[in-house]
């Protein structure tokens, strides 16, 4: 199979999956607007599933629009670390969560919120560049990629966290750390080949963190 047709199948399945995925999440705001006396801070919780349904469908308009990739990662491993590291937190709805406090929900929840508008804002900026499989298409360096090299991965950290602290199950923690670790190898893989295709990334990755953005560009 050839790159384009690998970067083909891989666009029809995204589109496939996360089209399901926004179908859902507006068929799950409908019904919290019709249980929105029995939700538990319901204006909160509406507002994490608008920002998802934002996060999710700016992923299926730029799976639709994406640049054809220029380079890809060989071996089959950089193929599994990047569809375990997209999809292994959904292991989650097979455990029912436990019962939690409503300050843990508050938390959980403006955590999610705010890791999604962060992923949001960062999908964003990586526009048509966007995949989950470790391709070369274009190479960011300006908004928040001039603070971290990864900033999709860190931004959504926060968002795995509040998942992770909504759950509060021992499987749910257990999970989120596995998820971290698929997340940076994964951009290991990306590193590897925005290296084979952009001759100046060495320089720009010497320049900028990899997750955590450096203090003195936060100033």
């Amino acid at each position: 199979m050839t790159r384009i047709d690998e970067d083909r199948l891989g666009r029809f399945a995204m589109i496939a999956i996360f089209g399901v995925l926004f179908l859902q999440q507006i068929i799950s705001i409908a019904v919290s607007f019709e249980r929105r006396d029995e939700i538990t801070l319901w204006p909160l919780a509406l507002l994490s599933q608008l920002c998802g349904l934002v996060f999710v469908g700016l992923i299926v308009a730029y799976t639709v629009t994406r640049l054809p990739p220029r380079e890809s990662a060989g071996g089959i491993m950089p193929r599994v670390v990047s569809i375990m590291g997209t999809f292994v937190m959904m292991f989650l709805v097979a455990v029912a969560p436990e019962p939690i406090g409503p300050v843990q929900r508050i938390v959980s929840t403006v955590f999610i919120i705010i890791g999604t508008c962060l992923s949001i804002w960062c999908l964003n900026q990586l526009g048509r560049s966007f995949s989950i499989m470790a391709t070369s298409r274009e190479l960011k360096t300006e908004g928040s990629y001039s603070l971290v090299r990864h900033p999709l991965y860190g931004s959504e950290v926060m968002l795995i966290l509040g998942v992770v602290l909504a759950h509060s199950t021992p499987f749910a923690y257990a999970l989120g750390f596995i998820w971290l670790l698929l997340q940076i190898r994964r951009a290991q893989y990306e590193e590897g080949i925005l290296r084979q295709t952009f001759p100046e990334y060495d320089d720009y990755a010497r320049r900028v963190p990899m997750l955590i953005p450096s203090v003195w560009k936060l100033r």
